[in-house]
């Protein structure tokens, strides 16, 4: 049996067949070394069951989301404000999640959101998008392919949300002009064919979406093994201080070194199951991560054998 931690079964993501399907969930608080380590160097200014806001850096908020306690928000995001703008990243899990972003967003800037950026199209990121589309002129960025399975999308069936949806190119960075700093919205592939970076350079803060984990293992379910180990390095060598995963803790130098070596063991598992004719349920039998990743927590049971699933599909099994 794996060593990890399993946690508990319940639902995820309620009707989103892209997102975290057959998603087991229980009451696991973070370790405490984490929450208090991150107090210290970081203030909270808000908590509620399903997350708590950190301020990162000037004008930068980080939400620390509480998924396996409460569904409310699911993922990590966080807020941008600029003298021109306030962005907030990800529309959450649900739209209670994504109006009391934008009520924090309000609360600390004084101002409510004038962009939502979505770093792709799983579930668990977009569902609360026809309320982020309720603040009064709001434009939601985000990539076309995020942007073709987002719910209120202009040409849904169900009718387009109230919003401007902007698409983020594929070929080159996008700069949002907040007036006294720029964002840069960065496509990248990895986690899915859709993923976005949120890239606040002045203040050393990259949003990465679920390109980054930190606590928990990744999910696999769309993704492009060798390039999300290609843009992993990508992202730790830009050396920000500080990059806000999609699940569990923010992630500093030390814990992006080790999701690379995370990352590594899983393409090793993938290839030594190649070549002792395991399957994928065979390799994830005997994998294990290593001893510094300890605690870290799966969302689901069959992680394991998704990931090395993936890189077996990628390598030609």
């Amino acid at each position: 049996m794996n060593r990890q931690t399993e946690v508990s079964r319940r639902a995820f993501l309620a009707g989103s067949a892209a997102a975290l399907a057959t998603t087991q969930l229980g009451s696991m608080a973070w370790p405490w070394r984490v929450v208090a380590q991150e107090q210290e160097r970081y203030p909270v200014v808000a908590t509620e069951a399903w997350g708590r806001v950190l301020r990162v850096a000037d004008g930068v908020w980080a939400l620390e989301s509480s998924p396996l306690s409460d569904r409310t928000t699911l993922c990590n995001g966080g807020i941008i404000a600029g003298r021109a703008g306030v962005v907030v990243v990800e529309a959450f899990g649900s739209g209670d999640g994504s109006r009391w972003m934008a009520g924090q967003a309000e609360r600390l800037t004084g101002r409510p959101p004038t962009h939502v950026v979505l770093t792709h199209h799983h579930g668990d990121h977009v569902a609360g998008v026809r309320a982020a589309a309720e603040t009064p002129d709001v434009e939601i960025l985000a990539t076309a392919t995020t942007l073709e399975r987002v719910p209120g999308r202009p040409g849904d069936p169900e009718g387009a949300a109230p919003a401007r949806f902007t698409t983020i190119g594929s070929g080159r960075p996008t700069e949002l002009d907040l007036g006294d700093r720029s964002v840069l919205l960065v496509p990248r592939r990895g986690h899915t064919a859709s993923d976005l970076t949120v890239e606040v350079m002045d203040a050393g803060v990259v949003f990465a979406g679920d390109l980054v984990w930190n606590g928990m293992f990744p999910n696999y379910v769309d993704a492009q093994p060798g390039r999300l180990s290609q843009t992993v390095r990508v992202l730790r060598a830009r050396g920000a201080a500080v990059w806000v995963s999609g699940h569990g803790a923010l992630a500093h130098d030390g814990d992006m070194d080790l999701y690379v070596r995370i990352l590594d063991r899983v393409e090793a598992g993938a290839r030594e199951a190649l070549e002792r004719g395991w399957s994928a349920e065979e390799a994830a039998d005997r994998f294990t991560l290593p001893v510094e990743a300890s605690d870290w927590v799966l969302f689901n049971a069959g992680y394991f054998a998704r990931a090395l699933g993936a890189w077996m599909t990628e390598l030609g099994a």
